[in-house]
């Protein structure tokens, strides 16, 4: 028996984009990203007249959904409705069972999981397709593994919708906490997950897969590149799998090569087309983080205070005018001065020395402490929060690195 379905998770409907300083159309954009990616997985369902949808939790952004939110759910859910195709939905920690206030009912062909472990059925023309098993979180904070209550209930392909940490992925809480062994134990053929939003596979024992899709639209800069669904296509139980993109908006993180630029036009110029090489035309937008890398004659002009925050301002509002527009989320300093550090430090001496100094220091967290507790640089602290300065509280590594290689730049034009 051959069929279908798709398999997505974490739409997080109308997400706020907190923090995204956008304005005008560009805000627009982002504000309809999350519903336009629901749309196209329901136009791949319909593409690939799969069976079955599979929603594995974080459908919406916060417990207390809002009205618009279910309203584009349930729109959606309905054009599969029309067509014939089911959809199983699971709520995860975003999106509990709890916050369902039930003035917005959902189509027939919908299974919504309670909060008990169920087994459900799938059959096409009266004959036993597979069965898809599911259990939703009552509330926010699951901590109970739930993957423990799925068990094989016959030979048919069997798959577990659940939203879950597998392996305590470290960026994100450990909900529903389970490990590659606890689902192999279920004997499921295929796990459909949700909760991490890195599109990961990962194989059981026995022969099952557990599957990440990873979420839909991508919505901050530790979200870059494509987003989407999985579409499964199982014949003689044996589920293979097509990552399918549905994302409107993508963000991306991309270095700025500084080497041999040497003016603040030629840098805008290297930077637009960066963008451009990039941020593809067929898309609603782009989000980048744009890094300032490498040596170059401009590190020095860069380095002023208040220097790259103007460049900054500029570069978001050229890149707002692209065609697709691109919203600049931050430019981040990671230029060197070109005068080449390891031959400094290599060649000794006092900027050697210097250089060697701020390693040492860099590495070892003791030395830097104890720097940090010098009486005068304490002092000095105290002097700037009473001018309304911040000063920071703890040591940064990366500011003594900088300050080494100020130094020795410093000195290096001086000498030269």
């Amino acid at each position: 028996m051959r069929f279908s379905f798709v398999h997505a998770a974490d739409l997080h409907l109308d997400t706020p984009f907190r923090g995204v300083a956008t304005h005008g159309p560009l805000l627009e954009r982002f504000q309809q990203s999350t519903f336009l990616a629901l749309a196209r997985i329901v136009d791949v369902c319909l593409r690939e007249r799969v069976t079955f949808l599979l929603l594995a939790g974080d459908l919406f952004d916060v417990k207390d959904r809002s009205v618009r939110a279910r309203l584009a759910l349930r729109s959606e859910l309905s054009r599969l409705d029309r067509a014939g195709i089911q959809t199983f939905i699971v709520h995860g920690n975003h999106d509990p069972l709890s916050g369902d206030t039930g003035t917005l009912g959902l189509p027939a062909s919908v299974k919504v999981f309670g909060p008990e472990w169920e087994d459900v059925e799938v059959r096409r023309e009266g004959r036993r397709l597979c069965h898809v098993q599911g259990v939703s979180y009552p509330d926010v904070e699951v901590r109970e593994n739930l993957s423990a209550r799925f068990r094989r209930t016959g030979t048919h392909f069997s798959v577990g919708l659940l939203h879950a940490n597998l392996g305590g992925d470290a960026g994100h809480a450990n909900y529903a906490p389970c490990t590659a062994a606890d689902l192999a134990a279920g004997g499921l053929d295929y796990w459909a997950l949700g909760h991490v939003h890195t599109r990961a596979e990962h194989l059981l024992p026995g022969g099952g897969v557990a599957v990440y899709p990873g979420n839909p639209q991508g919505r901050h800069i530790h979200e870059t590149g494509e987003r989407g669904c999985v579409v499964v296509d199982v014949e003689d139980g044996v589920a293979r799998r097509r990552f399918v993109p549905v994302d409107r908006v993508r963000w991306h993180r991309l270095d700025v090569p500084l080497f041999g630029v040497g003016s603040l036009d030629a840098l805008q110029a290297v930077a637009t087309e960066v963008v451009e090489g990039r941020c593809a035309e067929d898309f609603d937008g782009h989000a980048v983080r744009l890094t300032l890398a490498g040596r170059g004659p401009l590190h020095r002009e860069l380095s002023r205070p208040g220097a790259r925050a103007q460049l900054e301002a500029d570069l978001r509002e050229r890149l707002s005018r692209a065609h697709p527009p691109v919203l600049l989320e931050s430019l981040r300093d990671g230029s060197r001065p070109e005068v080449d550090l390891e031959a400094v430090r290599a060649g000794g001496g006092f900027m050697g020395t210097l250089l060697e100094e701020a390693r040492t220091l860099e590495q070892d967290d003791a030395a830097l402490a104890a720097l940090w507790d010098d009486e005068e640089l304490t002092t000095l602290g105290q002097r700037l929060k009473r001018l309304g300065v911040d000063a920071l509280e703890a040591p940064r590594p990366e500011l003594v690195a900088q300050a080494g290689q100020r130094g020795v730049e410093q000195l290096h034009e001086e000498t030269s």
